[in-house]
């Protein structure tokens, strides 16, 4: 979040005063992840706008300040208007709100100027308006709103918010922007509003609609099993679109029927049949049809061996297997299957050479396994084996943050989250700490991470300040203690924002 002040030799006539926030964006689905971002603006003391396309397909979102990297926590959705692009978000901390102009006073070549992210820091772009504006239209601009622009403010030479900055035609050098007033509308019909969860918001047609829509287009023509969907044909676009919304609203009984459609329809490469059945599997996983899941992985290993996304699926089954396993007592499958896991996923790293998986996150993936074994290993009275791969689970934890030091902060939070465990089995108390203070700073509305933090802080003697974790655990989560055990099994929770 940056608290912006005008450059006056480009600026001369009032000061800008106002937060602008970069908003990052993480869209995921079993065996791949998709990351993006874009711009945002206070408009109340907490509350945000920025742009609904930009969050309607995220499954996490985290809102930072560009200059002190602090995270802010997002309460909810305040207000939404997908017709219009806009969405609000309420925030728990307070910034400094942009004061919102009339766009309807705004002549054709009129001098703005849009404060936005893109890459690693905060710009500030000028231009001018191309011509008058019809009431309810966009603004059309001399401008171009470049890609993590999109939410951004668009200035007047007052240093009033006339719009937000919304798409751009990098051919054409324009740019786009949703009229303030639209955005006073919205804001005085959600006065009085509730604050909407974002797991509720998300569940709304318009949402699910759009995020589809958005998602067809990535997976087209970016990633894994989408990418090889013959382009133009309608029929592969309605598989696309009916596949996600499934995954996205859990019905992996629907994904499934969806695979074996394109399994079995001739039309398709087989290079695309391979990725469904990796991705059968990790749907038939996801449902606990642990055989039928390793089947389909398999199937996609002996068809196409030298691939990666068949050992991935495999191992991400052999994993939540294992668990099962290990709560239902049975140690020896449970050990098996945790070894197997391990093997699978350091194939499916070696055969990774055009970078479909996030490595990152495989890496993580494998240290949280080690762990896993590792306390497994610790139960059953082997020493010596737990502290081997807890030491390893390090090493993996390093490998994940090495290989994408600028990953999300969700998943780097989850990196550090696993070091520090494997840190605590080690013994080495105050290093997990850091790694903990590592992951609280980059997610600090987890739960889970205070606890963890709380615990290692027990150990060293330091009572007052693991209370004062263990209060927030439950603060951020008043059902923690209950859930416990399901919270540090989890990958998916561990991931998440819970």
């Amino acid at each position: 979040m940056i608290d912006t002040k005008n450059d006056k030799s480009q600026q001369p006539t009032e000061e800008i005063v106002g937060t602008v926030v970069y908003i990052e964006t993480e869209v995921e689905i079993p065996g791949w992840i998709g990351r993006g971002g874009g711009s945002g603006f206070f408009v109340e003391r907490d509350k945000i706008v920025t742009c609904f396309h930009g969050l309607a397909d995220a499954t996490k979102v985290t809102v930072t300040h560009v200059d002190t990297g602090t995270v802010y926590t997002i309460e909810g959705i305040i207000a939404s208007d997908y017709e219009n692009d806009l969405v609000v978000l309420k925030t728990v901390e307070e910034g400094t709100p942009f004061r919102l102009g009339n766009n309807e006073t705004v002549e054709k070549d009129a001098q703005v100027c849009a404060i936005g992210f893109s890459g690693d820091k905060k710009n500030k772009i000028e231009g001018t308006v191309r011509g008058p504006q019809s009431p309810g239209k966009r603004l059309r601009l001399n401008l171009l709103v470049a890609p993590g622009w999109s939410g951004c403010p668009l200035l007047n030479s007052s240093g009033e918010a006339i719009g937000i900055c919304s798409a751009g035609v990098e051919s054409e050098n324009i740019g786009y922007a949703i009229p303030s007033n639209t955005l006073k509308t919205l804001l005085a019909s959600a006065a009085s509003a509730e604050i909407e969860s974002w797991s509720t918001w998300q569940k709304r047609p318009e949402v699910l609609a759009y995020a589809a829509y958005n998602m067809s287009k990535k997976l087209n023509s970016e990633v894994g099993i989408f990418r090889r969907i013959w382009r133009g044909q309608i029929k592969g676009t309605a598989y696309i679109i009916r596949v996600y919304l499934r995954q996205m609203s859990g019905d992996y009984e629907g994904a499934i029927t969806i695979y074996d459609k394109i399994i079995e329809d001739d039309r398709f490469v087989a290079r695309l049949k391979v990725e469904a059945y990796a991705a059968r599997g990790i749907a038939n996983g996801k449902l606990g049809n642990y055989q039928k899941a390793i089947a389909d992985a398999n199937q996609a290993i002996v068809v196409a061996p030298t691939t990666s996304t068949g050992y991935y699926s495999r191992g991400y089954t052999r994993i939540r297997w294992a668990e099962v396993k290990a709560e239902n007592g049975n140690h020896a499958k449970s050990r098996t299957l945790y070894q197997n896991a391990i093997n699978d996923y350091t194939e499916s790293i070696q055969l990774d050479s055009k970078g479909t998986l996030i490595l990152a996150n495989v890496y993580n993936e494998l240290g949280w396994t080690k762990c896993l074994m590792g306390k497994l290993e610790i139960e059953q009275g082997n020493t010596a084996a737990a502290q081997t791969l807890y030491q390893e689970a390090v090493s993996e934890c390093d490998k994940a943050l090495q290989s994408n030091p600028k990953g999300t902060k969700l998943r780097r939070a989850a990196t550090y989250h696993t070091r520090g465990i494997a840190k605590v089995a080690l013994g080495e108390h105050t290093d997990a700490i850091n790694d903990f203070n590592e992951a609280i700073q980059l997610n600090p509305s987890k739960a889970l991470y205070y606890h963890d933090r709380g615990k290692a802080k027990e150990a060293r003697n330091q009572h007052e300040e693991a209370k004062t974790d263990f209060a927030k655990a439950t603060e951020l989560d008043p059902d923690f203690e209950n859930t416990l055990d399901t919270k540090h099994g989890g990958q998916e929770y561990r991931n998440g924002t819970g």
